[in-house]
């Protein structure tokens, strides 16, 4: 199997378990980024990466007044508490 598969074979899989919630950017919430703001891609200092391949894209949430809270969370789904 080639890097680039199991890239994308763990990007799926880590979807697979990603909660989306209201408060998430569009497509994966309601809010939008028009009025939204930056999300965790942006240097947010609360956005914790992952590690290995997954780093690039996946981190978890550590702001406690987040929704996303302890959330693994997309880099681009973002929240109101940046």
């Amino acid at each position: 199997m080639g890097e680039e598969t199991f890239i994308e074979r763990t990007h799926e899989e880590l979807w697979t378990v990603c909660k989306e919630l209201p408060s998430d950017f569009e497509p994966w919430g309601k809010r939008s980024r028009e009025r939204g703001g930056p999300d965790c891609s942006c240097g947010c200092k609360w956005y914790h990466v992952l590690f290995g391949e997954a780093r690039f894209d996946w981190g978890v949430c550590v702001n406690p007044l987040s929704p996303r809270a302890g959330l693994l969370t997309f880099e681009h789904q973002g929240c109101g508490y940046f």
